[in-house]
């Protein structure tokens, strides 16, 4: 089914077909940090439309669940997604609504046609606290008659965010790879590999990196003619910081505070074509 993603993390160049819909559900789980209990669930509604058959479209609805008592490196009730103003010595337990964004992507080179695919992508999104835009860079090349398909991505991430009177502002650089094998009819395994780089304000000089971090994990992938699924765990397997704040919450050669998590993240997506 073209346009079904094989990954939970990665993106490969395939697109809808022109005059094809699809809705997409995600659900991220992003579980476990230094300390207690924290559960933080991404729900993200998805519906995806080809205009050509190399040209989609797609709007998001973001909404969140946050369950955290004593995460943190201190023991303490504070870090990702919660917000600043919270009581650290009180449980937090809110679900809420994130953003809304738009997506689309252009794929100029198929990797059914050429050597290789490539495709670009632009994702805008605004929120009660947060506005942010994403450009990507996506490159795809299939081997054994299309049964093992390589993917890689880089992408830059510029965020503003505004919460209880705190503004910041960051930039994201990533690059993530993975390979999925089709190994019966339908189904399909793989590995993907994610690493994340944050840095503050607007610019990715060196001097202004906070930290680097690796995740990797398997996944697995349904697809039939009208409906997929795909399920994806990786795990947070090292991490570096560039300065004392960030290195503060560096345990066990991994980071949490308000940055990430051990599982990060558990995903999976369900779609349906119409």
């Amino acid at each position: 089914m073209a346009g079904e993603p094989l990954f939970g993390y990665v993106y490969t160049t395939d697109v809808m077909p022109k005059g094809k819909t699809e809705i997409e559900q995600w659900v991220t789980l992003r579980e476990d940090q230094a300390n207690g209990h924290f559960h933080d669930v991404k729900l993200r509604t998805e519906v995806e439309h080809g205009i050509t058959d190399n040209f989609q479209i797609a709007g998001y609805l973001n909404t969140s669940y946050i369950s955290a008592n004593r995460n943190s490196v201190n023991g303490t009730t504070e870090g990702l997604d919660i917000p600043p103003a919270h009581n650290p010595a009180r449980p937090y337990n809110k679900f809420r609504f994130d953003t809304v964004s738009a997506e689309m992507i252009w794929r100029v080179m198929s990797p059914y046609k050429k050597p290789f695919g490539l495709a670009f992508y632009v994702e805008p999104e605004i929120g009660p606290h947060e506005r942010a835009i994403e450009l990507k860079v996506i490159a795809q090349k299939n081997f054994l008659d299309d049964r093992l398909v390589l993917a890689a991505n880089a992408f830059v991430e510029f965020e503003h965010e505004e919460q209880d009177g705190e503004i910041e502002k960051a930039t994201q650089l990533e690059f993530d790879a993975g390979a999925s094998y089709r190994f019966r009819p339908n189904w399909s395994f793989g590995i993907e590999y994610r690493n994340h780089n944050e840095f503050v304000g607007y610019t990715l000089g060196h001097g202004s990196q906070e930290h680097t971090a690796h995740f990797v994990g398997p996944n697995i992938h349904y697809g039939s003619q009208k409906w997929f699924f795909t399920l994806s765990a990786l795990y947070q397997i090292h991490a570096k910081a560039y300065n004392d704040e960030q290195r503060d919450n560096i345990v066990n050669g991994r980071i949490y505070g308000d940055e990430h998590t051990r599982w990060d993240g558990i995903r999976l997506k369900i779609g349906r074509v119409f």
